[in-house]
């Protein structure tokens, strides 16, 4: 593991989050369910294995640097909320001030990590 390796997962994260947002957007307009085989599952995969990427670097980051105020705790809660949201963003019936909060959550400690790291 590098520092380069959380940084740029980090970033990747931080780009799926902003894919997610309009995903949800989009989503809320056309008020349709999609197909889970085909759109749901192929998306939730590809940010999954980043995620798990991610998760496993990041807290060992942690352990090696011991950054100020960012614990694995936090990891733990940002990788189930980006769990959530990947998968949540394809339905309309998605609650949005719940979504939007586990969204500015993950954002917060995704770019606290690159403040760290940069």
């Amino acid at each position: 593991m590098t520092s380069n390796d959380v940084t740029g997962l980090s970033q990747k994260l931080l780009q799926y989050i902003e894919r997610i947002e309009i995903l949800f957007q989009e989503t809320q307009v056309k008020k349709e369910a999609p197909d889970f085989f085909l759109e749901v599952k192929p998306f939730a995969d590809e940010v999954y294995d980043t995620l798990i990427k991610w998760e496993k670097d990041t807290v060992e980051w942690i352990k090696e640097e011991s950054p100020k105020y960012i614990h694995t705790q936090q990891i733990d809660s940002t990788v189930e909320n980006v769990k959530h949201v990947s998968v949540q963003c394809f339905y309309p019936d998605t609650r949005e001030i719940k979504f939007k909060g586990m969204l500015q959550s993950i954002r917060y400690v995704l770019q606290d990590i690159l403040t760290k790291k940069l």
